[in-house]
C-alpha cells in the first residue's frame, strides 16, 4: 500500500521538527560564527525544511521497505549536498565549519533515519507531526536571542 504524499511529506517534517529541537538545543553553547545569520531560527527551520525534502525523497522512492536504495540514494545526494552548504560557510565566515557541520549531520541522521519509520507508523496522525512542527517552531523562533556574544549592554562613558 502506497502512502499519500501528504502524509510522507508529514512524516519528514515530524522527523526535521524532532532533529530541529536537537539542533537548536545544541546550537545554543556553540561559537556561532555570525549571530544574525546563524541563530536558533535559521538551524531550527533549516532542520525542518530538510526533513521535508526527506519527505519528498521517501515518498518518491515509489516503496514502502525501510532498506530502499533509492531513498538510500537521494538521502544521500541530499545529505551531500547540505554538508557541501555548510561548508561553504566556512568560504565567508570564520569558525562556520565548527558550527555548522556537527549540528548539519545531526539532522542529517535524525531526519534521514526517522522519516521512514514515522512515515510507516500508524501510530500517530498527521496532527501530531503538525504540533511537533509547531514545538520546534516555538522553541527556535524563542531562543532566537539566546547566543555566545556579548550582550552589547549600552552605559555612559566615565565622566572627563
Amino acid at each position: 500500500m502506497r502512502m499519500s504524499i501528504y502524509r510522507n511529506i508529514y512524516a519528514g517534517l515530524g522527523a526535521g521538527s524532532v532533529a530541529a529541537i536537537i539542533v537548536v538545543l545544541v546550537s545554543l553553547p556553540l561559537k556561532s560564527p555570525d549571530d544574525i545569520l546563524f541563530n536558533s531560527a535559521s538551524v531550527g527551520f533549516m532542520s525542518i525544511g530538510f526533513g521535508a525534502v526527506c519527505g519528498i525523497a521517501w515518498h518518491r522512492s515509489g516503496s514502502n521497505r525501510l532498506l530502499n536504495r533509492r531513498y538510500v540514494a537521494a538521502s544521500l545526494g541530499i545529505s551531500v549536498a547540505a554538508l557541501a552548504v555548510a561548508l561553504g560557510a566556512q568560504t565567508q565566515l570564520d569558525n562556520a565549519v565548527e558550527f555548522t557541520v556537527p549540528l548539519t549531520l545531526i539532522a542529517i541522521v535524525v531526519s534521514v533515519v526517522g522519516t521512514p519509520f514515522a512515515a510507516r507508523s500508524a501510530r500517530f496522525g498527521i496532527w501530531f507531526y503538525r504540533f511537533i512542527v509547531l514545538v520546534a517552531v516555538v522553541l527556535s523562533i524563542s531562543l532566537v536571542g539566546q547566543g555566545d556574544q556579548e550582550s552589547g549592554s549600552l552605559s555612559l562613558p566615565p565622566p572627563p
